[in-house]
């Protein structure tokens, strides 16, 4: 057994379109392993990887990344596409669709193989002995048809007809059979041919009591090209639909959806069986209009739109395209590189980078930017921030307006020079010159280049060449191309938007010139009545050509034809100046007989149609409204029964009936009319109707039911249809399954961790605010302590001031009683020295006594005179040891 897993779709093809439509990319991703060889077919044919074909595969994850490029998209490429995906394991595959919605598809310069647009439809006349085989389709040259009839070829003879009418690239292929029968039943193919190839087409043709069974009803579709006119100051957008029943009509502009209003009014004309005219009226139109408008139609049976583009240029008032004012440029910068295009423009413009064919997208890094420089001009620019080797290559700039586009081409190579050259720029207004009394018409246009440009001219879409009508010249005078493009003989057919597309190496410039040929109508044939319903409706209608839209009355003999709630005058344009103007009445009377005409005039001159008799004849609807049908409803002999099977297997559901008359058929899935697909295919005769269900897919699970409708009534019948996956689907849905729970799984897991961190994350911030909070309550304390300290240092140095105060108090205290004690000492010393003074004054005394004893005694002696002295020293003896003892005291 080998290990691995065989391919499945993981992302089924998806269309994806580039560069204006001209690249389509099929894309699909493929779980493989091993790799897987991987092929791509369109419509059954394998595709070679050649020319505008390019296929890659790339590993992307664990699948496989599967692309298809078609370049130069063309409507050959229409059809259906299948990728398919093998490698030892197994094999699968996958389809896709590629439809054009509209007629302008893009056609290959050298042509196109014949390519079937539409599913084939069938008509019949009033009296079903006419009918009529209708297919629509494109090939580029006219190709050669053969019908066949069974895998019979059909030869035309008096009952059969072919018909090919040819509107450029687009075909309407017919086969017209008379009178009708029986043996033309069966199953109808149609083959166009041109040197290019071939295409087909089918049909199947049932009859119901031998008439042909034609299916009523129609889905929407619009069958001719949109047109657009103006009468007085109102605009007037108008499309031609066929459809059965009226399908509910929406008019979008962009993508907004228009409602009646004081400027916009929307109405619809009934011009035929099924047929309808559509108008959209704008008044007082202004730029602001321009645009794209889409008209969508909407009924049980399917859908269709059709696609307008407005704008206001035309003849000598257009616009000018955008033009270079100076050389596209690349401007390096540190860190950054700018590519830069300096533009003139009078209307608003919209720019688009390119790189190669992919359109470059905005980022961080890519930055796209329109700078105003002034009134006209503009500065168009492409940033890329810290370039790398990645984003050089060749870029290309697409600036357009209202007129045209201009493009721009630089290469860059990281250095950011550029050698291109100049780019074309359109030197003054194109022109369109009628000489010859308009027998010749000149387009011209002067253009600046450098090298010598290629000069391309476009009608429409489509590529103009060279005939014997058209001629094209380029001629050099000085530094300027004169570009001319002849047109001799021209017919109303050549009026229209014309293109000049010119390009060099350095760039690309487009101008749009608009030819309008004018000439008095036309009227080649007689009126014809093309509808005639017993006291119901008459219709008359005459074709008329003319150059631009004529003014139209009808007159009867010598009355003019007043529109009344009767009377209704309905215009449409068939092809470019080729109008029908239809005379529709209601309700006919005797007053409405007589001989009727056209009268169609513009400003070049006046024309009136052959005369038509109408008359008015009762007699049988009378016998009609006399004669009284008898019969019943149908009676469903076999209904409907409810079925079970498996994805990718076909299924048929059956219903078997009676019925006295021509009965007609409605199938429904949960209420909604099937019409037929690549789904459903549905078959019906006088007795059964079958409802074949291919390649069934749960989308085809529902209720499914059947009308069996005449005249007198209808019956109905439901079954139920349940489609259940295969048992491979079932694994792949397993696996689907598994690895959505896995992705779901991981998701759960992601966001939990997710939660988990950022739960962490609070609990961090949280323990942060905690640690934060510690650490400034820490730094509190701390301060706290800190003053606590330095409180109690003050407090301590205090209490020590106070101490070493009282110690100096003390030793105070302590030096006056020194000092006390030294002054007692000193009194005691004094004292003593008084009492030694006292003692020495006492022993003085005492020897003054003694002395005084002795003087007293000697003076008792003589002489006289002697002892009187004597006496006066010791009194004056006496006094100083009296003032002595004083001082003592």
């Amino acid at each position: 057994q080998i290990d691995g897993i065989a391919p499945t779709f993981e992302k089924k093809p998806a269309i994806k379109q580039e560069d204006d439509g001209r690249v389509l990319y099929f894309e699909c991703i493929i779980i493989a392993e091993p790799k897987p060889e991987v092929s791509w077919t369109h419509n059954g044919s394998l595709i070679i990887q050649k020319g505008r074909f390019k296929a890659t595969l790339e590993k992307k994850g664990k699948g496989y990344h599967s692309i298809m490029q078609i370049n130069d998209v063309n409507v050959e490429d229409a059809g259906k596409y299948k990728v398919i995906a093998k490698n030892e394991l197994g094999e699968s595959n996958a389809s896709i669709t590629l439809n054009f919605d509209d007629d302008e598809a893009p056609v290959p310069e050298d042509g196109a193989k014949p390519t079937f647009t539409e599913k084939p439809v069938i008509k019949q006349s009033d009296d079903c002995s006419k009918i009529t085989f209708e297919c629509r389709l494109v090939a580029d040259p006219n190709p050669t048809i053969q019908w066949l009839h069974n895998g019979k070829g059909v030869k035309e003879d008096s009952r059969h007809k072919y018909s090919l009418q040819s509107d450029k690239h687009n075909q309407l292929a017919s086969l017209s059979i008379t009178d009708v029968c029986g043996e033309d039943s069966g199953e109808y193919k149609i083959v166009a041919t041109n040197k290019h190839g071939d295409g087909y087409a089918t049909i199947n043709l049932n009859f119901d009591e031998d008439k042909p069974d034609v299916p009523d009803g129609k889905a929407p579709r619009f069958p001719k090209k949109p047109t657009i006119k103006q009468k007085g100051t109102t605009l007037i957008l108008e499309c031609l639909l066929e459809a059965n029943p009226f399908p509910e009509i929406t008019w979008f502009h962009g993508t907004k959806a228009l409602s009646d209003g004081v400027r916009h009014k929307t109405k619809k004309a009934d011009i035929g069986k099924d047929q309808y005219t559509l108008s959209l009226e704008i008044s007082d139109p202004t730029t602001d209009d321009g645009g794209n408008y889409r008209c969508n139609a909407v009924n049980e049976l399917g859908e269709s739109n059709a696609n307008i583009a407005l704008n206001f240029q035309s003849g000598d008032d257009e616009d000018l395209s955008p033009v270079f004012v100076q050389k596209p440029r690349i401007i390096p910068r540190e860190g950054s590189v700018t590519m830069e295009c300096r533009v003139k423009s009078t209307t608003k413009l919209t720019t688009v980078w390119y790189k190669g064919s992919t359109l470059v997208k905005e980022s961080t890094r890519i930055k796209s930017s329109l700078i105003t420089e002034s009134k006209e001009e503009y500065t168009v620019k492409l940033d890329i921030k810290n370039p790398s080797g990645d984003d050089g290559g060749d870029y290309k700039c697409v600036i357009k307006n209202e007129s045209g586009e201009l493009i721009a081409n630089l290469k860059l190579n990281i250095e950011g020079t550029d050698k291109l050259g100049d780019p074309p720029t359109f030197v003054s207004k194109p022109t369109i010159i009628s000489e010859n009394n308009g027998k010749l018409i000149i387009f011209e246009c002067k253009v600046k280049a450098k090298p010598k440009p290629e000069i391309f001219w476009y009608y429409e879409t489509t590529r103009v060449r060279e005939s014997t009508r058209i001629k094209q010249t380029m001629t050099e005078q000085q530094d300027v191309y004169v570009i001319r493009m002849e047109i001799h003989d021209p017919e109303l057919k050549d009026s229209g938007v014309y293109r000049c597309n010119v390009k060099n190496a350095a760039g690309e410039s487009n101008a749009n010139l608009t030819l309008n040929i004018e000439f008095a109508p036309v009227i080649k044939e007689k009126p014809r009545i093309i509808r005639k319903e017993r006291q119901q409706k008459i219709v008359i209608e005459c074709n008329v050509e003319s150059g631009g839209k004529p003014n139209f009355v009808w007159q009867r003999e010598t009355t003019l034809v007043k529109e009344d709630s009767r009377h209704q005058i309905i215009v449409r344009e068939e092809n470019k100046g080729e109008y029908v103007i239809a005379l529709e009445i209601d309700r006919p009377g005797a007053n409405d007989k007589g001989m009727y005409t056209l009268i169609a005039k513009n400003s070049k001159g006046e024309v009136v149609s052959q005369a038509i008799n109408v008359t008015i004849d009762d007699e049988e609807e009378e016998e009609e409204l006399t004669s009284k049908k008898k019969g019943s409803k149908p009676k469903i002999i076999q209904k409907l029964r409810s079925e079970t099977v498996e994805s990718g297997e076909t299924i048929e559901l059956i219903a078997r009936y009676q019925s006295s008359e021509k009965t007609r058929v409605i199938w429904y899935k949960d209420k909604r009319v099937i019409t037929e697909s690549r789904n459903y295919r549905i078959y019906t005769d006088d007795s059964t109707s079958r409802l074949t269900i291919n390649n069934a897919s749960e989308e085809l699970s529902g209720e499914y039911s059947v009308e069996i409708i005449n005249s007198f009534g209808k019956e109905e019948s439901n079954a139920f249809l349940k489609v259940t996956k295969t048992q491979e689907e079932e694994e792949v849905l397993e696996e689907e399954e598994e690895k959505k729970k896995k992705v779901v799984k991981k998701k759960v897991e992601e966001e939990v961790e997710e939660k988990k961190k950022e739960e962490k994350k609070k609990e961090d911030e949280i323990k942060k605010k905690e640690e934060t909070k510690k650490v400034e309550e820490e730094a509190k304390k701390t301060e706290e302590t800190e003053i606590g300290k330095k409180k109690l240092s003050i407090k301590k140095k205090t209490e020590e001031n106070k101490t070493e105060t009282k110690k100096d108090e003390e030793i105070k205290d302590e030096t006056k009683l020194e000092e006390k004690k030294k002054l007692s000492v000193k009194k005691k010393t004094e004292k003593n020295d008084e009492l030694k003074d006292k003692n020495k004054v006492e022993e003085r005394k005492e020897s003054l006594k003694v002395e005084e004893n002795n003087v007293a005694f000697k003076l008792d002696d003589p002489p006289k005179k002697r002892s009187i002295k004597k006496r006066e020293s010791l009194v004056d003896k006496t006094n100083e040891v009296k003032d002595t003892e004083d001082k003592t005291e």
